[in-house]
């Protein structure tokens, strides 16, 4: 039997760690932009497969409207589109620390600011950083006994 709790998932920007999710299954989001291999069908029925170079991927953040990280995401972005010149690329790592699974992104940047809405109950503030290069690793696999997975 194996056990996941949230609890253990640590998520760090530039080294400085999220708290305070939204509420949600889906409060972390993870994927790789384009399709990491593409295939062509000659006429002849032969297949041609490529790889893409693209490592690129979009990671997606949602935390609560008091979260600290709110604070914290949006000075970056005031930093990124200053008129300084001054672009400090974001790194990211979120770590599952029972269970070894990661995804790591480098060379980011903030997509846009959070959209803010408020009303009578408690609303979460998603943020959209996009990475150059987006690897992810999910852990010691189980050994399948008499599959062959060379």
């Amino acid at each position: 039997m194996q056990e996941y709790s949230f609890l253990n998932v640590l998520t760090l920007i530039n080294n400085f760690p999220l708290t305070g999710w939204a509420e949600g299954d889906d409060v972390i989001q993870i994927e790789r932009r384009v399709d990491g291999f593409n295939d062509s069908v000659g006429a002849d029925g032969r297949m041609l497969v490529s790889q893409d170079a693209n490592k690129s991927g979009t990671m997606v953040f949602r935390l609560q409207q008091q979260s600290e990280g709110n604070a914290y995401l949006a000075d970056l972005y005031g930093r990124q589109e200053g008129a300084n010149g001054i672009f400090v690329p974001l790194q990211i790592m979120v770590k599952n620390i029972a269970s070894g699974e990661m995804s790591q992104g480098s060379f980011g940047y903030l997509k846009k600011p959070a959209k803010v809405t408020r009303g009578t109950g408690v609303n979460g503030q998603e943020w959209i950083i996009v990475v150059e290069r987006l690897d992810s690793a999910f852990g010691i696999l189980p050994a399948f006994l008499g599959v062959s997975v060379i």
